[in-house]
């Protein structure tokens, strides 16, 4: 008798493909279900609902360590460019390291006037 885990318990372990640009080319990436876990201090190995979400979380960062990990090829590969967690580890801070928190933006009401009261 066999057993189907639900989607979100699935531990498939491949790399989640996504895609870079180069001038005008598309080149193929995919990012390993370690350097994911790593990213996100998951416990190994995670389902494929917590890598993904991994993987949306740290996107910026995922992307920038793939065009730098391409800049360090000198050359456009024939096959996929996979990411592993020392590649995620090397981005420098101001090429892609996210920000945790929120957008600063304007507080909607000034906070130093005091608001008008109406009777």
């Amino acid at each position: 008798m066999t057993s189907t885990l639900p989607t979100s318990e699935q531990t498939e372990t491949g790399p989640i493909p996504f895609e870079i640009t180069a001038g005008t080319r598309r080149i193929s990436c995919g990012v390993s279900a370690e350097a994911l876990d790593a990213a996100a201090g998951l416990r190994s190995p995670s389902t494929e609902a917590a890598r993904r979400q991994s993987f949306n979380r740290f996107r910026v960062l995922i992307h920038a360590a793939a065009k730098l990990k391409l800049d360090r090829c000198g050359k456009i590969p024939d096959g996929m460019i996979i990411l592993g967690s020392d590649d995620l580890r090397h981005v420098p801070a101001e090429k892609g390291m996210p920000i945790f928190g929120g957008i600063p933006r304007k507080p909607a009401v000034s906070l130093s006037e005091p608001s008008p009261v109406t009777a």
